[in-house]
């Protein structure tokens, strides 16, 4: 079969390889579509996230190809998403109610991904689409639940007022996971204009750019948000996020930044009385719910892919990504 493969990196080959070999346990999905996260470019950037000499790819769809002897309940055929994170079921983490905290496997980062013709998965993580449901769609479910879980793990109640930074993937989906959690208000602050009506579109009630996100303060009557979710992770939206926040009004960190940092401003944190929480992968819970949200029209997932391309483009793909500011959302792989 042939996979997009994680060599090195900056280095990502197209190669044939085996078709997995699935155990008594596990599916074998024939892929349909693949997103290009940005784990994925953060990765071949700095080889920070990912392992290499794997296949990479964990936003998927497809269709069930070959079914474990101990599995039931699935058919070939069967149209299927898959949360990419497999705990280990048996760690203090995954018996204390934590499984997106086990570090066991997850594909596409760990272990073999979907970014080729076949992917292998145990059959506790999949997910089978409803039919009004379409295989793009059913690849977006992924980061779809990163914003479901954040919003899960803030405490967010009806009626919140919350700030994102950030209007790429997670930033989008995780404004469509406020306004279904029944926000208020959402502002968004995103440095690349483009992006603005697309944040609008999708349920913000503002858009901000970076330099002027102080008028936040002035429509919250000068409060502050309740919430803010840095879906950046850079050390001065960590810190403009502690400025925005209202005094005991809680940060969620979603997005991810490998390299130490220099804090400044960090009093803040102790004198505004501030939580502040990072948030990693996603739960079946989320999971089940981002699927949910997506058969029932809560969301709309479609409008943030900004370009489809083939298996073969794909090394050329994440090097775009990876020069900096863009206005590409995100990038499917179409596998047929």
């Amino acid at each position: 079969m042939r996979a997009a493969y994680f060599s090195e990196v900056h280095k990502i080959e197209i190669k044939d390889l085996p078709k997995p070999e699935i155990s008594e346990d596990e599916v074998l999905i024939k892929v349909k579509n693949c997103g290009i996260c940005g784990s994925d470019v953060g990765s071949y950037l700095t080889g920070a996230m990912e392992s290499q000499q794997i296949i990479i790819g964990h936003e998927f769809s497809g269709e069930i190809a070959e079914i474990g002897d101990k599995v039931k309940k699935m058919k070939i055929g069967t149209r299927v998403t898959a949360n990419p994170n497999v705990p280990c079921l048996d760690c203090y983490y995954c018996r204390h109610g934590l499984e997106n905290m086990c570090i066991f496997h997850t594909v596409g980062v760990t272990h073999d991904g979907a970014l080729s013709e076949f992917v292998k998965v145990r059959a506790d993580r999949i997910h089978k689409l409803p039919e009004s449901v379409s295989f793009e769609e059913g690849a977006l479910v992924e980061p779809l639940s990163i914003g479901v879980q954040a919003v899960r793990n803030s405490g967010f109640k009806v009626g919140d007022i919350a700030a994102v930074f950030g209007a790429g993937p997670v930033g989008l989906m995780t404004i469509q996971a406020l306004n279904a959690a029944g926000a208020s208000k959402i502002y968004v602050i995103e440095l690349i204009e483009a992006k603005h009506q697309l944040a609008l579109k999708l349920g913000a009630d503002k858009a901000f750019s970076p330099n002027v996100w102080g008028k936040i303060i002035k429509l919250t009557n000068k409060i502050g948000p309740d919430y803010v979710f840095d879906c950046v992770g850079l050390p001065e939206t960590i810190m403009n996020s502690m400025q925005l926040v209202k005094m005991g009004g809680t940060i969620m960190i979603i997005g991810m930044h490998p390299e130490p940092f220099e804090m400044k401003g960090f009093l803040q944190f102790t004198t505004k009385n501030i939580t502040m929480m990072g948030m990693y992968l996603a739960d079946q819970e989320s999971y089940s719910t981002a699927l949910r949200l997506i058969e029932q029209k809560k969301v709309d997932v479609l409008p943030l892919i900004t370009k489809r391309v083939k298996l073969d483009e794909v090394p050329s793909a994440v090097e775009d990504l990876s020069k900096g500011l863009h206005d590409d959302i995100k990038i499917m792989v179409e596998l047929e």
